[in-house]
């Protein structure tokens, strides 16, 4: 049985094949700002540098038409819909910044990829700091925008793992994930979980949120 790896994936397989298979690696230059320019109808921009609406900025929306009297482009918030003409300097090309991001490490990005693939990535496997430090990035660059509860989860997920009983229970976790007698394993988990405070709040707060630890 998988512990704390749901709910959140598996990914829609469009997610998955916007994932290149394979990554050069980068220079290691900071990923770039695309000017939008050429943009056409369904693109995803991030908008930035707004300041009478600052409370917009690093919000994904998707691009519906350029309105040549205004310069500027027509743009569908993905959060809740509503709809924005927007100039370009405030605008910035999603596309490039995700394929920078999934370049800049070959290695974690085919590790992400197996994991979604296999519907894997979960809790369990935030114990890979280049791996959280890829999720945080695509997080704030709007990769799964259409899916806040993905985000909800993965955010959350990726917080816990900073909680420095996380790696233990990371380990307890996975034992329990190939374990070959499961009510055993639960009921030594269990006595672990209960005889340590931290232990006891990382799964408590799984628990909260609908991971089904049947330990306590």
């Amino acid at each position: 049985p998988a512990f704390c790896t749901q709910p959140y994936c598996p990914m829609p397989m469009a997610s998955v094949a916007e994932m290149p298979a394979t990554a050069d690696q980068s220079d290691g230059k900071p990923e770039p700002e695309s000017p939008a320019q050429n943009l056409k109808a369904g693109d995803k921009v991030i908008v930035k540098d707004l300041q009478g609406a600052a409370h917009l900025n690093g919000s994904i929306g998707r691009v519906l038409s350029f309105e040549e009297a205004s310069g500027r482009y027509a743009v569908q918030f993905l959060m809740d819909g509503s709809k924005k003409l927007l100039k370009p300097a405030n605008l910035q090309d999603q596309a490039p910044l995700l394929r920078a991001i999934f370049e800049s490490d070959a290695a974690t990005t085919k590790t992400l990829r197996g994991l979604v693939e296999e519907g894997g990535l979960g809790f369990s496997e935030l114990s890979n700091p280049a791996l959280t430090g890829m999720l945080r990035r695509l997080l704030k660059a709007g990769y799964w925008a259409e899916r806040p509860e993905m985000v909800e989860e993965l955010s959350a997920d990726l917080d816990l793992a900073e909680h420095p009983s996380a790696p233990a229970a990371m380990a307890l976790i996975k034992e329990l994930e190939t374990c070959d007698d499961l009510t055993r394993m639960l009921n030594s988990v269990g006595e672990r979980v209960r005889a340590d405070s931290g232990l006891a709040e990382v799964f408590q707060k799984l628990r909260a949120r609908g991971h089904d630890f049947d330990i306590f």
